[in-house]
């Protein structure tokens, strides 16, 4: 398939292709939308292709459009300004020489105070400076900046030039990532829906963080609480990442997971290739039961004599299994919600589906036992060296403050205040366990810390 590329027009018409590329843009995400149609990862149809490699070509060509009207904008500003510059160094000159001469009249000695004389090589700094002020303000205009069209004619040579060097500059600019607080230049970051700055490294990171690392809570891949679009993510992957991405969404997406039995593979094994209870790993073929998860028989599932003094321990220790992936989880610290890495939400208490407006279960969201000791966290973290009273004290008043923060969902950036000052332990994200020394975000409401990646990319 060709790819579409249409060189810009006249400046004048440059609004009316940005309307209309807009607007293909919106019907094609309106289809995208309402769009019922179900397929398996490994069979995409060709429509479904060409759709998202024309939404593709038409964001490329929308951005750069903009761009190229940003320039023309700049361009036509330096020139017309380039008369009002000129003026007022001539301004500047005149009240120089006048100051020069008031001074000379009224001081016995000629030389007192008297200002250096007003060099052209003065002259030229005012005006490097004064262009690079409003070049700099121009660059910080919106995108919506208005063209007007020059009034008179002249030499299309000068203009030009003055294009080209506008889009050079536009292409050298350094745009800091918001991840790796390196600078790089435009072609080389790409800003999302909520305006962060990504390098092309970082956001890819960011895309295959969860597939690389079996996490799947960090699927799909999102930033401030918005999804990357897929058009985005298929930019910066290859055909085989590609693959993978899709094959870890289907994995998140699948209540009852099945991984291969097979003792050197563990690979997930799709819905669509389970018939009835045999599921044939694509990586192995090794067959697996859909039902028992141990390797594939004819007869009934039998008790698995391997698994059960797993089981019994964990009944010992209260230990919860994952409905959907039949993980065992551990709850040392923290509220009855838990987030498996398959990405599966329950109730710790019970072990219930949490359902994403609640959980439908009549448990406490705490154990009281886990309360007490968040509480005294909490008030170890605010108040080091309290006496055991006032410690206690403060232990009480913090359990009554959780006890009423009823699943803290950590959607608003509001809710989160930046903590700085850690020495030399540095801060713990509570989420991904890394260390961090610089800062930590604190949730306003239940004191929860995360490092900046964990706010951006996983609540």
């Amino acid at each position: 398939m060709s790819s579409l590329f249409l060189y810009p027009s006249h400046p004048n018409h440059l609004d009316d292709e940005i309307v209309a590329l807009s607007l293909q843009l919106e019907e094609i995400n309106y289809r995208n939308e309402i769009s019922k149609s179900k397929y398996s990862t490994d069979k995409v149809p060709d429509l479904e292709i060409a759709y998202a490699s024309f939404l593709s070509d038409l964001e490329t060509q929308l951005a750069f459009l903009k761009d190229v009207k940003l320039a023309h904008s700049i361009a036509t500003a330096v020139d017309a300004d380039a008369k009002v510059l000129s003026e007022i160094s001539q301004e500047e000159v005149r009240a120089q020489e006048d100051r020069r001469v008031a001074l000379q009249m009224s001081a016995d000695d000629p030389d007192l105070e008297a200002p250096p004389p007003y060099t052209e090589e003065v002259r030229n700094e005012f005006l490097e400076d004064e262009i690079a002020r409003r070049f700099a303000e121009l660059l910080s205009v919106s995108e919506s900046f208005e063209y007007e069209p020059e009034s008179h004619a002249g030499p299309s040579t000068p203009y030009a030039q003055r294009q080209a060097s506008a889009l050079k500059t536009l292409s050298e600019e350094k745009l800091e990532c918001c991840s790796c607080r390196g600078d790089f230049r435009l072609n080389d970051t790409t800003k999302l829906e909520c305006k962060h700055m990504y390098c092309n490294t970082c956001l890819k990171r960011v895309i295959m963080r969860g597939v690389l690392e079996k996490d799947l809570n960090l699927l799909p891949p999102r930033c401030c609480g918005n999804h990357i679009p897929f058009s985005v993510i298929a930019r910066h992957l290859s055909e085989e990442e590609i693959e993978m991405f899709q094959n870890a969404e289907v994995e998140k997406a699948t209540v009852d997971k099945t991984y291969c039995s097979g003792s050197d593979c563990g690979t997930f094994i799709a819905p669509v290739r389970i018939k009835g209870r045999k599921a044939t790993c694509q990586q192995c073929q090794h067959e697996t039961c859909a039902m028992c998860k141990n390797s594939f028989h004819d007869y009934d599932c039998p008790e698995d004599p391997d698994i059960q003094p797993t089981l019994d321990l964990a009944q010992t220790l209260h230990w919860r299994r994952c409905f959907s992936c039949r993980a065992l989880v551990s709850l040392d610290m923290g509220c009855n919600h838990m987030r498996c890495r398959c990405g599966a939400e329950f109730c710790y208490s019970c072990g219930a589906q949490w359902k994403s407006k609640g959980r439908k279960c009549g448990c406490p969201l705490w154990l009281e036992e886990n309360l007490i000791q968040r509480a005294e966290q909490v008030v170890d973290r605010r108040m080091p060296d309290l006496a055991p009273a006032q410690r206690n004290h403060h232990v009480l008043q913090v359990q009554e403050d959780l006890r009423d923060v009823d699943d803290c969902d950590h959607v608003s950036r509001r809710k989160f205040t930046q903590v700085e000052g850690g020495g030399r332990a540095g801060f713990r994200c509570e989420m991904c366990n890394d260390r961090h020394w610089k800062f930590i975000l604190q949730c306003k409401r239940c004191e929860l810390r995360l490092c900046m990646d964990c706010r951006r990319n996983r609540v």
